[in-house]
């Protein structure tokens, strides 16, 4: 495709398109009880429900989602991780809903756990919650995914909430799937790393897909909604172990994404590892891949279709703390143009760069996802890290990749700062009028943020489309000038700062 080609050859020095809006902030400080004392752990902890461990983040928001209803383009809804953990999870996942274009955002709580407000015995008696992801529905629904989670015991499942007022007021949450249940043979299994697609066609429709982590073995799995997500269906495994090139075997799939072409077929994509059996289970691989549903989501093609093998990379604070950035790592990222049904994947990899640096590749299908083009880097830079990539196509079918990256970080001087932008390039489908935007109206110091496994902006991003402008909900820091201090996961503390937000830009294309 003559897109990737231009892609390929397209260097930092592009064009700038000059109209993006300036940074909006989407999220304030911690809306959750702090019982009375917010320098005290314990009372800060008091509304969890139980004992628990490791670093509390309050006032931090982390790992947003933005979806555009469309109904009504003006209205959009964003959601995220609020007073992160540095050991797994959230206090809570709220909300926030804009009927102006993304000018002004009015929060708003989902009670998916008790310190949002879930009832002892209700579905949102849960310890923390993560993964938030939202999807609006053809007749403007919003449909709100998290992973919710019991540190004392082990509970864990999926829940969902729906919004049919553009996000002003939500349902209780269902459970779509719960594990480690009382009277539940297996208490081993953990879901994780969900993701929801409201079918853009039929709104009766909604898909949920996970991975669930049991006894050393994972399995993909897909649950379905026909009735507007009021109620599910079992989650149905659609990958578990199988043979793709024997004796090679496939035993991880994770990242899973749903988008739905114009012909109804579903296209799940994720990546993958293959083993050996012959070399102890060793990994011999890992790639991008996809499956193919074209009946709805009720069965799935039995063999994956790869995508491209990688190597996969974090960005990584190398000449300073040597902290990586928890970032995108092998997660992929899946947009559609609804007009032509050509499928777009992005991801990070380290094969362009001479010593290891992340950047985010691109590869396109235009036959439904049985082929899939050469995958290319976004910019021909091999020395700076760009990361956390996140795809969206908007209604001219311009593709529009959103990332991190450190091009302004003077690191070979080892600064004291971790000098972060977020940016945007778009191009149109024949490869023209690239353009590369910034999207941060001044760049932030990563090594400012939460610490959750290394600097923690999210495990993904928001960006979807109004029409044909590009709507993004990213995390920044703020400079408050505070040391590198990494959590003792052994013992409860809490850290009051404001460290990081979510923040909303949107651009005109």
């Amino acid at each position: 495709m003559k897109l990737l080609r231009v892609l390929l050859t397209t260097t930092l020095a592009a064009l700038f398109s000059g109209h993006a809006l300036a940074v909006t902030p989407i999220s304030g400080l911690s809306p959750y009880p702090d019982g009375g004392d917010p320098a005290d752990p314990a009372a800060v902890t008091a509304c969890n429900g139980s004992p628990q461990l490791g670093r509390v983040y309050r006032n931090d928001e982390t790992e947003p989602y933005i979806a555009v209803n469309p109904v009504n383009p003006d209205n959009m809804i964003a959601g995220w991780h609020q007073d992160r953990w540095s050991n797994g999870g959230a206090q809570g996942t709220p909300a926030a809903y804009s009927f102006d274009g993304g000018a002004t955002w009015i929060p708003t709580n989902i009670p998916f756990t008790r310190c949002a407000g879930g009832a002892p015995g209700s579905t949102g008696d849960f310890a923390r919650a993560s993964d938030p992801w939202i999807s609006f529905s053809p007749d403007g629904t919003a449909h709100y995914m998290a992973l919710v989670f019991n540190t004392e015991n082990g509970e864990n499942g999926m829940a969902m909430a729906r919004s049919e007022d553009g996000g002003v007021s939500w349902s209780d949450p269902t459970i779509i799937k719960q594990s480690n249940a009382k009277g539940e043979k297996s208490r081993a299994a953990f879901n994780d790393k969900n993701s929801l697609t409201a079918d853009p066609y039929d709104p009766k429709l909604v898909y949920a897909t996970w991975t669930i982590f049991r006894n050393r073995t994972t399995t993909l799995v897909v649950a379905r909604s026909t009735d507007g997500g009021r109620t599910w269906g079992p989650a149905i495994p659609v990958g578990g172990f199988e043979v793709v090139d024997p004796p090679e075997q496939v035993r991880f799939r994770q990242g899973a994404q749903i988008v739905v072409l114009p012909d109804g077929t579903l296209i799940n994509a994720f990546f993958r590892t293959t083993y050996d059996p012959r070399e102890g289970g060793g990994e011999t691989g890992i790639e991008q891949a996809i499956m193919r549903s074209t009946d709805k989501g009720r069965t799935w093609e039995r063999l994956d279709i790869t995508v491209a093998p990688f190597p996969p990379t974090q960005a990584c604070d190398v000449f300073v703390t040597g902290i990586c950035v928890r970032d995108a790592g092998p997660l992929p990222d899946i947009a559609v143009d609804r007009n032509t049904g050509v499928i777009y994947i992005v991801w990070q990899d380290a094969r362009i760069s001479f010593f290891g640096a992340s950047n985010v590749m691109i590869a396109a299908s235009a036959d439904g996802g049985f082929t899939w083009t050469a995958p290319i880097p976004i910019t021909g830079s091999q020395v700076f890290q760009h990361f956390l990539p996140t795809v969206a196509v908007n209604d001219s079918g311009v593709i529009g990749i959103l990332f991190y990256d450190f091009r302004n970080d003077d690191f070979f001087a080892g600064d004291d700062e971790l000098t972060t932008d977020v940016w945007l390039v778009t191009v149109n489908p024949d490869g023209t009028n690239r353009m590369e935007e910034r999207l941060t109206d001044e760049s932030f110091d990563m090594r400012q943020m939460v610490i959750a496994g290394g600097f923690f902006p999210g495990d993904y991003v928001g960006l979807d489309t109004a029409g044909n402008d590009f709507v993004a909900a990213f995390t920044i820091a703020n400079d408050l000038g505070l040391p590198v201090d990494f959590p003792d996961n052994s013992v409860l503390s809490v850290d009051n700062n404001n460290r990081q937000d979510i923040v909303f830009k949107r651009v005109a294309r």
